[in-house]
């Protein structure tokens, strides 16, 4: 790949270094000597390309090696071989200069630089592949290559996590989904349920009914099979409902202001929990007899049981959380009384208003959004024996369902294939097994009545191409007509908000709100959120809305005006966390469900019951913990770790533990403006026995596939304390802290060695291809530590 233009300067001081890069804010380089450009230059691995690179080596003053009585102190533009073969180095500091002598070619070490090595970027072939063929989680993608692909030089302790994940990223609310998982498998329970309620008050409802398009990104589905992370979430869910007054009680302090909210739908409950947990005093408004909105009207209970429903209602009334039913806001009370008399209010009333079909007869058809709610407020009388349901969204799946429990024979219309539908793909495929028929390609264009019955006239359909909506547009076969009797027809192709509540200039041409997003500002103290504006959504798509309206809110609130208020951008995600990842497991586990014919019986037994806590630990088990599984390639890092050397940069003084952090697209903690300056090492402890040991390739120029840097110390023949860091086994070296405990006051044998390596890598989780780094690195232990025996 041919390189682009790009500025160049040679600083003449660190001062102007860090302003010329404060200046470009990103989008320059710096060159120190074995800082790694290719990969920036040539190889287009950042998504962005340089703009100017920068030349520190210029600056005087910063190439030097000094020992004092406070230790060693090595300039960051030193080369690595001034250090290799230091004699001072050689003689006090040897595991250090045997680290500088192992990177890559004689030629490279007469260029590369202290500071150069230790800054380096992390290694992966995904992350440097030419033309950007990867788009790696380094690159701004959302998920990582290696996981599961050729990862023979990966990280065998974890993953470097970034501020996504391919399951996060696809969750409306941005759960952090990794992060309750670890919580899991540590056991933690109380923590994972926090975590989640965090970004959704109801997981015992999304548990049941949300899509979970998370699952479909699981980095696990190009292995055996995604995470079960709704039965996990439904088992948190629950689990917080059975513990009601640990998570949800009323805030501990309150705040004067009254917010009112139209709606009791998952949108308007949302805002109203999180706008109770900041202490605000909140007064729902719906107008039908139950709280819930569609999740009690519209879901039928064999997917969400109206117990569970209840309970989690009574829950968040236990919040101090109020609800006035059957007040239709527009009809028994005003808006702008609501206006005048709270804070600040929103409209979070859904999508209520099934829309029209436009063809002759469609006077004949019932709703069937109208039907489920008849239904789910406890008439169950069907519409007749034969129905057909027009539409292929949920509304249409359940009502088909709804009515076959009922002893119906319903059959759907759907003018494109199955692929094309807009319904949850689970819920169509548990409709087949139902034995539900469908009729695909196929558009009904007219009914009449005929006695008690009415005849559907529809029309064979054949895909063309794509409309605005991306999905092939369908259209009519000539002479392909033909005509059905039904007892009943039920249309549910969508349904629209009643818009008539708010004036006309919150209004557009086509009678809908105007909105480019889930929440908007309707002027002065009115807001609207959720399917009200968008139309028809999922769950979790309403209860996202809902929490970000309660942001706004609380935004336009705390600006005392109207004026002052404006939308801020908020990101969810956990950034440089490492933790294990994992490839154990038999495939995806879910929960027990009733056989089709047990399940069409009744409509209020729930389809599938949940996992249990040992299932839910292990389903959490074969969670990737989803990041980066490039490694640290630097050979002096874990060196300088051993070694307790402070890193003293243009602004801070940091430990070297702590410099190599790995965060999102870097490998240390420095700011975009921020230099090394100096390397500043102790004197070593009295009987110190140093090693550096590296398994590589080639030893003419490859990095390490293991590395260890140890310091073992050494008093009346037993360890006194021991310094042992693994390099090139996870995205930071890393220190086998346990291992180290276990030196302390023995005296070294073959046996202790082996315990020892043992002990360090029992928390390794292999990837497919690279377990044999477990094996060099408990070789490599297992040297370090006889040969400081030995002396």
């Amino acid at each position: 790949m041919v390189m682009k233009l790009f500025k160049h300067m040679n600083a003449a001081s660190l001062d102007e270094a860090m302003s010329v890069l404060a200046q470009c804010k990103g989008k320059a380089r710096v060159m120190a000597g074995g800082t790694d450009l290719q990969g920036s230059l040539k190889d287009n691995i950042h998504p962005t390309y340089p703009e100017l690179v920068v030349n520190i080596k210029t600056i005087p003053g910063l190439s030097y090696i000094d020992e004092t009585a406070e230790g060693l102190r090595i300039g960051s533009l030193t080369k690595l071989r001034e250090i290799a073969t230091s004699r001072i180095i050689q003689e006090s500091y040897g595991l250090l200069a045997e680290a500088a002598k192992t990177v890559a070619s004689p030629q490279i070490r007469n260029m590369a630089t202290i500071g150069g090595n230790i800054c380096q970027e992390v290694r992966c072939w995904y992350y440097r592949s030419p033309e950007n063929m990867f788009h790696c989680m380094r690159k701004g993608g959302e998920s990582c290559n290696a996981i599961v692909g050729d990862n023979r030089y990966h990280s065998i302790l974890g993953v470097a996590r970034m501020d996504h994940s391919p399951c996060a990223s696809n969750c409306p609310g941005h759960t952090d989904i990794p992060s309750y998982m670890g919580k899991i498998r540590e056991g933690d329970v109380m923590a994972a349920a926090r975590i989640i309620l965090e970004v959704n008050p109801i997981p015992s409802v999304t548990g049941r009914v949300c899509p979970h398009f998370c699952e479909n990104t699981c980095t696990r589905n190009g292995f055996d099979g995604s995470v079960s992370i709704r039965f996990i979430e439904r088992y948190l869910g629950d689990f917080i409902l059975e513990n009601i007054s640990t998570f949800l009680h009323p805030p501990g302090s309150e705040r004067g202001e009254k917010i009112a909210i139209v709606g009791s739908g998952p949108a308007g409950l949302s805002a109203a929990f999180y706008l109770r947990k900041s202490g605000y005093q909140i007064v729902v408004f719906d107008k039908m007899r139950e709280p819930g909105g569609m999740l009690t009207y519209g879901i039928p209970p064999y997917r969400l049981p109206k117990d569970l429903l209840r309970k989690q209602i009574e829950a968040l009334k236990g919040c101090g959380i109020s609800f006035r039913q059957e007040v239709n806001v527009g009809k028994d009370i005003h808006l702008s009384e609501l206006q005048k008399n709270f804070d600040a209010v929103l409209l979070a009333c859904g999508a209520w208003k099934s829309k029209g079909i436009g063809i002759p007869g469609e006077e004949l058809m019932v709703s069937g959004l109208d039907l489920l709610c008849k239904i789910n407020s406890g008439d169950q009388e069907t519409p007749g024996k034969k129905v057909a349901v027009i539409g292929g969204g949920n509304v249409a799946i359940d009502v088909a369902r709804t009515l076959l429990r009922l002893g119906c024979e319903p059959c759907i219309f759907y003018r494109r294939s199955k692929m094309e539908m807009p319904a949850v793909p689970e819920e169509v495929k548990k409709a087949k097994e139902e034995g539900i028929r469908f009729e695909f390609l196929t558009l009904p264009v007219g009914a009449v009545r005929r006695c008690e019955k009415v005849l559907l006239t529809s029309i064979k359909m054949k895909l063309g191409e794509a409309d605005e909506s991306g999905r092939p547009r369908p259209q009519p076969v000539l002479g392909s007509e033909f005509t059905e009797q039904f007892d009943a027809v039920i249309k549910a192709i969508g349904e629209n908000p009643d818009v008539s509540i708010v004036s006309e200039n919150s209004i557009n041409e086509r009678g809908e709100p105007e909105s480019g997003s889930a929440v908007q500002h309707l002027g002065e103290n009115l807001f609207a959120g959720g399917d009200f504006l968008i139309g028809p959504s999922t769950v979790a798509q309403a209860v996202t809305a809902g929490k970000e309206a309660a942001h706004i809110i609380e935004e336009y609130l705390k600006a005392g005006q109207y004026e002052a208020f404006q939308k801020t951008e908020r990101k969810v995600g956990v950034v440089g966390k490492l933790e294990n990842a994992s490839f154990c497991g038999d495939g995806k586990v879910c929960g027990p469900e009733l056989s089709v014919a047990e399940r069409i019986k009744s409509i209020d037994v729930e389809d599938s019951s949940g996992l249990g806590w040992a299932e839910v630990r292990t389903e959490s088990g074969r969670c990737f913990n989803c990041g980066c599984v490039a490694v640290s390639p630097s050979d002096l890092a874990p060196a300088l770790i051993a070694l307790r050397a402070q890193i003293k940069t243009s602004k801070r003084t940091v430990d070297a533990e702590f410099f190599f952090t790995a965060g999102v697209r870097k490998s240390t903690v420095l700011e975009p403006n921020e230099l090394v300056k100096e390397i500043l090492i102790p004197p070593l402890p009295p009987g110190s026995k140093c090693s550096y040991n590296k398994f590589r390739l080639r030893k003419s120029i490859d990095f390490p596939i293991v590395s260890l840097a140890s310091v073992v110390s050494l008093e009346d023949g037993r360890v006194s304390e021991a310094r042992m860091v693994l390099g090139a086994v996870a995205p930071i070296p890393v220190r086998i802290l346990e291992a180290e405990d276990l030196l302390k006051g023995k005296v070294i044998s073959e046996n202790l060695a082996d315990e020892a390596a043992r002990i360090a890598l029992k928390e390794a989780k292999p990837l497919r291809r690279n377990g044999y780094k477990i094996d060099v690195a408990k070789s490599l232990i297992k040297r370090a530590i006889l040969s400081a025996k030995g002396g």
